[in-house]
């Protein structure tokens, strides 16, 4: 039901992400950062308790990545859920969002572990929704995808997400995987915050 609420707003063109961390006030990302500490404090997982990654392949080419991101936001809902393929990423990988930035695979996946319970909780399956709006190879070599995510969040005054972003996924870590991952939204933190707090 929420995919058809979503698509049924969707703009003919949707606006282009512009917003990155570089924009962010700094009060902004401090609050993030703070609620990302207390989350990890709570949650328990650490990036020291990772065993040693076992990779299935040596080398991945573009057209794997593209594969295998189109997995993530199609059949995983990544942004919502956190499941990633492990697989894709360099254990060095930095990434970046508008509200915070931080290095290493094993550190997202810490983070996620921590943060997917309260998803789970406020945000469950059935008031969700990733919409891939594009996925492709740039001249350059990088992977760019555009995409909405949309959620109803189960608190009293019930608010919704609705982000529209684009992420892209720069290769060229160990064996081509990602070496970095920066997201961008078409609207800033801020505003993204404020539809948390704001009736529907």
């Amino acid at each position: 039901m929420l995919s058809a609420i979503a698509a049924s707003t969707i703009a003919a063109t949707p606006p282009r992400p512009q917003f990155d961390i570089g924009g962010t006030s700094g009060f902004t990302r401090g609050l993030v950062s703070s609620l990302t500490s207390i989350v990890n404090a709570l949650g328990g997982n650490t990036e020291d308790e990772a065993p040693p990654r076992t990779r299935a392949f040596d080398t991945l080419t573009s057209a794997m990545v593209l594969d295998g991101l189109r997995r993530d936001f199609v059949e995983n809902e990544y942004l919502w859920s956190g499941r990633i393929t492990p697989e894709l990423y360099d254990e060095d990988c930095v990434f970046t969002d508008p509200t915070l930035t931080f290095s290493g695979l094993s550190t997202f996946e810490a983070n996620l572990a921590n943060l997917d319970p309260y998803i789970e909780r406020f945000v469950p399956p059935a008031g969700r929704a990733v919409e891939l709006d594009s996925l492709e190879l740039a001249d350059d070599g990088a992977v760019e995808a555009r995409w909405r995510m949309v959620g109803d969040i189960a608190v009293p005054w019930k608010p919704r997400l609705d982000l529209r972003g684009c992420t892209r996924y720069t290769l060229g870590g160990d064996g081509g995987r990602i070496v970095r991952y920066d997201e961008s939204w078409a609207i800033t933190p801020a505003e993204a915050l404020l539809q948390l707090v704001r009736p529907r």
